[in-house]
């Protein structure tokens, strides 16, 4: 069994966080590899891996450039004889390259959104150059990404890969649910459509917001409920238009919830309303819970889905063609089971936890093979 090193240097909730930890510990079961995971302090993150059955390393960074965090990342892969360094996201990539460059262990760097590459002018492109000349390979969860990031970071083509994101299909799966929707008081003859995700701008829960209200004006059935981490600024912005759309009673923010599959089996329907999107996890995860999804044109779920054969796609920006799609899955009941049965085939054939995990396995290989 061969030792690789898992690093981010996040702590919270997110599709990224999500991924880490699942990659981490799917290693772990099929146990060619052994995952050792460095993150900088206790929260959501932590709490996964040792769900997980994984005791995290705490290795803080404070600053823009911490030497005590790299000098704590080298300790780590010497304490425990690690042969690969895998990273998620743009700081910890330049961090774990650093190291593998101490150390010398191949390195291999995963980014997941184009909110992934921060800033600008020449301290951001020193980071590139650190990430270009480091790793070994840089692999993006969807061919989209792949093209932005190529376009900003001048990184050579053949040292890029794609390796989509996987889910948990035997835990994604069909099997409705109700304790949402009674929390909520949503009735069994309304029409509950949920979005997923953290409120940050790359969400486009304005689109979702303005969709809400031409619905309502279309027909009074629907309930509409945000899940995610909802603070800050933005939040308070996203309150207020809710408020000046007159949909208090109708649109929730749920926060931040555990158990997201009984959560998707509460939907009717789940909305990506995204500007941007790496790949979308929480797509993958409602169609393999057989909830139909409309999303938009962002990156990502145009990688997955196939317009009107396992879900709709829409423009971005785009409030009208969101409520039009939606309105559609609710008068065409043969669409919205169509659609719920071929996106669930979809996510076996092509977006499981497995193939992901395999992937990578593979690539680690290749990767301490040309070391």
């Amino acid at each position: 069994m061969k030792n690789v090193l898992h690093v981010i240097d996040t702590t919270g909730p997110g599709g990224a966080e999500t991924v880490f930890a699942q990659l981490a510990s799917g290693l772990n079961i099929r146990q060619l590899w052994r995952s050792f995971v460095a993150i900088p302090g206790t929260g959501w993150v932590y709490d996964a891996l040792v769900a997980n059955g994984l005791e995290p390393i705490l290795t803080p960074r404070r600053g823009a450039f911490d030497l005590r965090y790299l000098r704590a990342l080298r300790n780590v892969v010497r304490q425990h004889r690690v042969e690969l360094i895998q990273t998620h996201l743009f700081a910890a990539s330049v961090y774990g390259n650093l190291t593998g460059f101490l150390c010398g262990v191949p390195v291999v760097s995963t980014f997941h959104g184009q909110p992934d590459v921060p800033g600008n002018g020449r301290y951001r492109t020193t980071k590139f150059e650190i990430i270009k000349r480091g790793a070994k390979k840089v692999v993006f969860v969807s061919e989209s990404l792949r093209r932005f990031f190529l376009s900003e970071s001048g990184l050579a083509r053949e040292r890029s890969m794609v390796i989509a994101n996987g889910i948990d299909d035997s835990v994604f799966a069909p099997s409705r649910d109700a304790s949402l929707r009674e929390e909520l008081q949503v009735g069994d003859n309304e029409v509950l459509v949920g979005a997923v995700g953290n409120v940050r701008p790359a969400k486009a829960y304005d689109v979702f917001l303005k969709a809400a209200a031409i619905l309502l004006r279309t027909a009074p059935v629907y309930r509409f409920v945000i899940v995610g981490e909802a603070r800050g600024p933005l939040y308070q912005d996203l309150l207020r238009l809710r408020d000046q759309l007159g949909l208090q009673s109708r649109v929730t923010f749920a926060g931040l919830r555990g158990r997201m599959h009984r959560v998707l089996n509460n939907f009717d329907v789940c909305t990506s309303t995204s500007s941007s999107e790496g790949f979308s996890l929480s797509v993958v995860e409602a169609m393999a819970c057989g909830v139909p999804v409309v999303a938009t044109k962002s990156g990502g779920p145009e990688e997955i889905i196939t317009d009107n054969e396992s879900g709709l796609l829409v423009n971005v920006g785009s409030a009208e063609q969101v409520a039009r799609a939606i309105e559609r899955l609710r008068v065409e009941p043969g669409t919205h089971g169509r659609l719920a049965r071929e996106g669930r085939k979809l996510v076996q054939a092509k977006f499981t936890l497995t193939r992901m995990v395999e992937s990578y396995e593979r690539l680690y290989d290749e990767c301490v093979g040309a070391a």
